[in-house]
């Protein structure tokens, strides 16, 4: 039976040998935690998160207090490395959606790890850059004037990342509207109304687009 490595959950880790992979296990912190624990937050985030199993997102809070989601994460996927590295997190949280467990590594301990290993420094910048790909498509969707073209670009973004026309929305309504910068509501009658012109068949979070948007 294969050991159950928290690590090897995360792209940055599951290609290394079997023997590193138990090198970067010891350094973890295992905990159980429950729906609606703030594992990250501008005072506490000196530290990689990997979703062992459960759900949790990530989000921003504005000046004025509003949240804007940036990813949701599920079984497999970490955040942090960023800050692990020494950027300031200054509005960033992680919000358990779920009971969860989560692996914990500490600042201290990842730094030693990538100075040591010159293999996960390259697979740490490799994330980097589809973090930042990320982060630039939703900053083009934010410039876009009106929330049925943010909506649009988002569904052929989904169309070209899933490979087929039925795609599966990622985000809850709630958070994919906050993702648009647009209302739940809003959002739910966009929708609608491309479903009602014939352009989306849709079914919960389920869609197929039937032409171009």
């Amino acid at each position: 039976m294969a050991e159950e490595l928290c690590v090897r959950l995360v792209p940055l880790f599951n290609q290394l040998s079997i023997d590193r992979q138990r090198q970067v296990e010891q350094l973890v912190h295992h905990q159980r935690v429950r729906r609606g624990t703030i594992v990250v937050s501008p005072n506490n985030s000196n530290r990689l998160v990997i979703v062992k199993q459960g759900k949790g997102r990530l989000y921003q809070l504005s000046a004025a207090g509003e949240e804007q989601v940036q990813r949701v994460l599920s079984t497999g996927d970490y955040v942090g490395e960023t800050w692990l590295l020494g950027v300031t997190n200054s509005s960033s949280y992680v919000e358990m959606t779920t009971d969860s467990d989560i692996c914990i590594l500490d600042r201290a301990d990842f730094t030693r790890l990538i100075q040591n290993h010159s293999d996960i420094a390259l697979k740490l910048l490799a994330g980097q850059a589809v973090t930042i790909d990320d982060l630039r498509q939703q900053t083009q969707l934010m410039g876009l004037p009106s929330i049925e073209e943010r909506l649009a670009m988002y569904l052929n973004h989904l169309v070209a990342k899933q490979g087929s026309t039925l795609v599966t929305l990622p985000l809850k309504l709630k958070d994919l509207s906050s993702y648009l910068g647009t209302t739940p509501e809003t959002l739910s009658r966009k929708l609608a109304q491309l479903q009602k012109s014939g352009q989306i068949d849709r079914h919960l979070r389920q869609i197929r687009v039937l032409e171009s948007l």
